[in-house]
């Protein structure tokens, strides 16, 4: 093979390396669930999820300010 040959082939793969890394970061954390708290003393489960993985925390509620508002913070540890 030609050196100008080798040298596009690995541009090319490093390219195809950067957009899957690209992918899978900007995708990791696109949907957020966090349910309208109803009642106090209750745990409410939110979650963020994107295309490689899942998070989930369960938080018990006994805040009477929280009512009518959205169970859990977006950033959520772990």
């Amino acid at each position: 093979m030609q050196k100008d040959t080798k040298v596009k082939i690995t541009f090319l793969v490093i390219l195809v390396g950067m957009v899957c890394m690209f992918t899978a970061v900007v995708t990791d954390h696109w949907a957020v669930l966090s349910p309208k708290v109803e009642t106090v003393n209750i745990t409410c489960e939110a979650a963020h999820f994107g295309l490689w993985k899942l998070c989930k925390k369960h938080i018990y509620i006994e805040e009477q300010e929280m009512v009518g508002k959205g169970c859990g913070p977006i950033s959520q540890p772990g």
